[in-house]
């Protein structure tokens, strides 16, 4: 019980460190050789390209789900379903015997739920908690997009394709993208085969913390383009996790229903006592 506790724990951490119905469109060969030899797209138009080629949708939900975590000489492996309602709504439930719910975690864009099934807990939070434990910013939409292999830049609700700059590498083949903020500098890297994100690595400015996102195996969900490889590690205060995300079943702008929780049989917990077990 307490390696599943941590593993939540950890997932959260990582996660806020920092799908989808996807269009079709491949960019073409000539594209990528500009991009590649002479860089004659600007990054603006390397934004819109991405912009066009990543993930929309109204509702998603991971069916099937494996979570493999590994933080030194620990190693563990969860299941996990996901649902979303876009811009509303996402529940993760992890359920590590035989499809009984352990945890559950309910994010909306103004609140952060956890429930702790075993220990009939929930604890609930405003996302301002990762601010106080980990001096790192992030809202629901950062969240909703790092897991849907979508655009963002965090500690901003919205930006501007203006915002990015290629990156200095020698290497020309490398195409990264890097956008800087307040807290964090972020780098994205670019498949150009498939005009979408493979990469995203954020780095505070002041070296303590980092995170990389990597998306790959990209499949076709009946209809829908999205990784079901998704390898996240950060590191931080002489810590290292790192998670890979294998989906295994995903279903798209279907009916979703989000059935939240009946608090009434649960005891409030403190959040801040929860982060520190």
């Amino acid at each position: 019980m307490k390696n599943q506790k941590y593993i939540l724990v950890v997932l959260l951490f990582t996660l806020l460190f920092v799908g989808c119905k996807s269009s079709k469109r491949i960019i073409t060969q000539s594209e990528k050789e500009s991009i590649e030899v002479n860089r004659q797209f600007s990054p603006a138009d390397m934004v819109v390209q991405l912009q066009k080629n990543q993930p929309a949708y109204k509702t998603a939900k991971v069916n099937k789900m494996s979570i493999n975590l590994r933080l030194k000489d620990r190693e563990m492996e969860v299941k996990a379903i996901c649902s979303i309602v876009s811009d509303s709504a996402m529940h993760i439930s992890i359920q590590p015997f035989f499809g009984i719910e352990l945890f559950k975690v309910e994010m909306t864009p103004s609140s952060l739920l956890i429930i702790d099934k075993a220990n009939r807990k929930f604890y609930e939070s405003s996302y301002g908690i990762f601010d106080n434990q980990f001096g790192i910013y992030v809202s629901y939409d950062v969240i909703q997009s790092l897991i849907s292999n979508r655009l963002f830049v965090a500690g901003k609700r919205g930006f501007s394709p203006n915002d990015f700059s290629w990156s200095n590498d020698a290497k020309e083949t490398k195409n990264s993208l890097l956008v800087w903020f307040e807290k964090m500098n972020q780098e994205v890297g670019v498949d150009l085969g498939l005009g979408r994100i493979s990469n995203v690595l954020l780095k505070s400015n002041d070296e303590k913390y980092q995170m990389e996102t990597l998306y790959s195996n990209f499949r076709n969900f009946n209809g829908t383009l999205f990784p079901s490889s998704i390898d996240i590690s950060a590191a931080g205060q002489n810590q290292v996790a790192a998670f890979h995300f294998t989906i295994e079943d995903a279903v798209f702008d279907v009916p979703v229903v989000m059935q939240s929780t009946n608090l009434s049989k649960y005891s409030r917990g403190d959040i801040n006592s929860f982060f520190k077990k």
